[in-house]
């Protein structure tokens, strides 16, 4: 219980540098059942890693030369484009204000209203800059974080060292317990990581390929975006969202209308075939804890807080049901 503490408290004290680790973690959890495939097809363990990461590095460079000139040519059409769009924006809220100064409301009325816009006009303005930066951040954060695979490497070659390590430190009366933990730990985070991942592509790319039928510019950082977004469950989707309605919004209500009945239906696909089937109950949470989790991390470390609230609520659940189970267990004995 103490070394638990103490391994929680170190982690909180070391967190700006866990980065590469847990995403080095993600990226193990990934591999992990390709190379057990062939590990069974009595592949060395070092050849099959190498094979797989040759296999996955194959696919990353096919889909990166395919992606990444329309990636950057949409961000630089987008940095070019921002202050038309933000003159748009402008314009519909001083009509707005025309429409409603020209109604005869009361004095008081309206400048509750003007407060209201302001508010508005400054937070939409924010929030534009906050969608860049974040833009601009992840993919200079892909290239801070390129460490992981190579951590990923080692946390694959070397798994039963670092399981006969935890078994070394272990007190030989809690040994069994510890890895019955450990393998349900294991279980749900790697259902989670792969579940979600899977799932944030397949939505990602169906929000690009809507928005480009529906003529929408900057299709494939929108598709990014939600993809990236719907990672994060309940509020995700809505979160991805804002950006392609907003955008829609300064061609047209009818435009807007019809993205936001278009990613509805994304939404809806995702909700009762992909999530339910790929997911599954991997997490094994309430949805009012996993509510619960998502705002207390975001209130705690932000955006990830909000990734990473969920699986680690969910594999604190499963550390503190063994933890009462030996305690029951030792109590009744």
């Amino acid at each position: 219980m103490v070394l638990a503490a103490g391994l929680v408290y170190l982690g909180f004290a070391v967190r700006a540098v866990l980065a590469p680790f847990v995403l080095a973690m993600a990226v193990a959890f990934l591999l992990e059942p390709p190379v057990r495939f062939l590990e069974g097809r009595r592949l060395p363990r070092l050849s099959a890693i190498l094979l797989v990461y040759l296999g996955v590095a194959a696919v990353v460079v096919l889909v990166l030369f395919w992606l990444i000139p329309i990636f950057v040519q949409q961000l630089t059409i987008l940095a070019d484009t921002l202050p038309t769009f933000v003159s748009q924006v402008q314009g519909l809220i001083l009509q707005v204000q025309t429409r409603y100064t020209e109604a005869g409301l009361p004095p008081q009325v309206r400048a509750v209203l003007d407060q209201a816009i302001a508010r508005a006009e400054t937070g939409l303005l924010t929030f534009i800059q906050a969608v860049l930066s974040g833009i601009f951040g992840a993919v200079s954060a892909v290239v801070t974080l390129i460490l992981a695979p190579f951590l990923a490497f080692y946390m694959l070659r070397d798994r039963e060292s670092i399981r006969r390590w935890v078994l070394a430190v272990l007190p030989v009366n809690s040994r069994g317990d510890t890895l019955l933990a450990l393998a349900e730990m294991n279980r749900v985070a790697a259902g989670f990581v792969r579940g979600q991942l899977l799932v944030a592509l397949i939505v990602g790319g169906l929000v690009g390929l809507v928005t480009y039928a529906l003529g929408l510019p900057f299709s494939a950082i929108l598709g990014f975006i939600a993809g990236v977004t719907n990672i994060i469950p309940y509020f995700g989707p809505v979160i991805g969202a804002v950006p392609a309605v907003a955008l829609a919004l300064l061609v047209s209500p009818l435009l807007a209308l019809e993205t936001v009945l278009a990613l509805f239906l994304v939404q809806q696909v995702d909700s009762i075939f992909l999530t339910p089937r790929i997911v599954g109950g991997s997490v094994g949470l309430h949805p009012l804890v996993v509510i619960f989790s998502l705002l207390a991390g975001a209130k705690l470390f932000g955006i990830v807080g909000m990734l990473l609230g969920v699986p680690l609520v969910a594999l604190g659940n499963v550390f503190l049901r063994h933890l009462l189970a030996r305690l029951v267990s030792d109590w009744s004995r």
